[in-house]
């Protein structure tokens, strides 16, 4: 479907097209991979926030969220818990698993990791509101051409 705009005498189309077109972004995998990493801090915060975990689970629940997908290097995840750690927003615990393998070094925030997400979370409703505008606006160029 192609809808016409006019701009400056101009005319262009805006169509919904089956395939991105060359040099857009996130149309590369790893385009999009890293737009989401840049969430994986904040979404370590808020899944350890909801309970205390090790490095594997986190991956699952990452993965669930769309954050990372379950081919992104374990070390990743590992890498963010040590500098949440060395900074002070978390902590850790060898946990036995009961005949299940090694203890496990189990993670879960500090005072310090709580207000951290706090605000992440506080600054993410800015981020919100300006996907949302986009796209409300984006919707409004589809429904002028219908119109």
């Amino acid at each position: 479907m192609m809808h016409m705009h006019e701009h400056l005498g101009e005319r262009f189309y805006l169509r919904k097209a089956d395939h991105p077109p060359a040099g857009a972004p996130f149309t590369r995998h790893h385009d999009w991979a890293f737009m989401t990493r840049r969430f994986l801090r904040p979404a370590i915060l808020l899944l350890l926030a909801e309970e205390p975990s090790h490095g594997y689970a986190l991956l699952d629940k990452l993965a669930d969220m769309g954050v990372a997908d379950k081919k992104m290097p374990l070390p990743m995840v590992y890498r963010v818990l040590r500098h949440l750690e060395k900074e002070g927003m978390a902590v850790s615990d060898q946990v036995e698993q009961e005949g299940r393998g090694p203890a496990r070094k189990v993670y879960r925030l500090t005072d310090e990791g709580y207000w951290t997400l706090s605000y992440i979370a506080e600054r993410m409703k800015g981020i919100f509101e300006l996907l949302s505008e986009f796209q409300r606006r984006y919707e409004a160029l589809e429904l002028e051409d219908e119109g």
